[in-house]
């Protein structure tokens, strides 16, 4: 028991301090290009904190174990919302400003609402996949055209000129971060799973909650050193990019490799509770343009009580 908790500390100082410096050589990548740190965490960040998800849920399509791979992408949309968005927001509420975000909240939505309607047969099949792939495009295309239009925009702010030494550092520094969150993520979630087992904690539980929280912790750190450093709308960004990937990067290439089971507890207890968070953050950015602490209450309380339903669900 004695090496779980070692691994594990040394785990949580790696992914710790790779979120610094993901987060330092972010903010810099948004000076470069001179973007908004909206944007740059719903594109960039997003789809480097996303890759734990796409890793597992693509290698446990590959070996056939398909239920892993939709509860792994739903879970961690789910974690994604309810306990990162929940906690930085109750921590600090984000203000959401911009038509940008606005458009990705609605397509978040949407997206999530097309993947329920196509998973209620109980299977997600190639045609299935190819649609939600056909998303991921709609969603570059989308990400590339609101890239050019704000790089032709005027630059209002002082420019911040940055050395060729200095390119390369925060460059290397970007991907020493990601390699310390994930090598972190993975310390953390392997122990953690060896010490919750130890203490008797459900196997079925542990598999649950244990891997989707462990492929969100990227999020879930990038979040917090951002909020730390404050730059909160960061990690708003970064929540609802990361949530539109997994729908359709992480989903569609899983079950392009393999058809995707689903089970009666995605379609009645997973896959509406996820939708229902997804529609209270949305709504909350379209329509109030904010996320209140009260918005951040609401979704970490739907977590804690889907943990609850799931543990006792399990138990007996």
């Amino acid at each position: 028991m004695f090496l779980p908790i070692i691994l594990f500390c040394i785990g949580l100082i790696l992914i710790v301090k790779g979120g610094d410096y993901f987060i330092d050589s972010s903010i810099n990548i948004a000076r470069i290009t001179h973007l908004p740190e909206i944007l740059i965490g719903a594109t960039i960040v997003s789809l480097a904190t996303t890759a734990p998800e796409a890793i597992v849920s693509i290698t446990a399509s590959f070996k056939k174990y398909t239920e892993m791979s939709v509860g792994n992408s739903v879970g961690s949309i789910i974690c994604n919302t309810g306990l990162v968005l929940g906690i930085t927001t109750l921590i600090k509420p984000s203000n959401v400003k911009g038509k940008f975000i606005k458009l990705k909240s609605l397509m978040l939505i949407l997206y999530f609402l097309i993947f329920f309607i196509i998973s209620s047969d109980g299977i997600i099949n190639n045609n299935n996949s190819l649609l939600l792939l056909s998303l991921l495009l709609v969603y570059i295309i989308f990400d590339s055209l609101v890239i050019k239009h704000k790089k032709a925009q005027p630059v209002t702010s002082d420019v911040i000129y940055f050395s060729k030494k200095e390119y390369i550092k925060i460059f290397i520094l970007f991907i020493i971060g990601i390699i310390g969150i994930f090598i972190g993520s993975n310390l953390l979630i392997n122990n953690g799973i060896i010490i919750a087992k130890s203490i008797g904690v459900p196997e079925a539980v542990i598999s649950l909650t244990f891997i989707a929280l462990g492929t969100s912790l990227p999020e879930l750190t990038t979040a917090l050193t951002a909020l730390r450093k404050g730059y909160s709308s960061l990690s708003v960004g970064n929540i609802i990019g990361a949530n539109i990937l997994n729908i359709s990067l992480v989903l569609g290439t899983s079950g392009f490799i393999n058809d995707l089971t689903i089970t009666k507890q995605n379609i009645y207890l997973d896959f509406p509770l996820a939708f229902i968070m997804i529609t209270i953050l949305g709504l909350s950015c379209i329509v109030r343009g904010k996320i209140s602490r009260l918005i951040g209450i609401l979704l970490f309380s739907i977590y804690i009580l889907y943990l609850t339903t799931l543990y006792f669900f399990y138990m007996v």
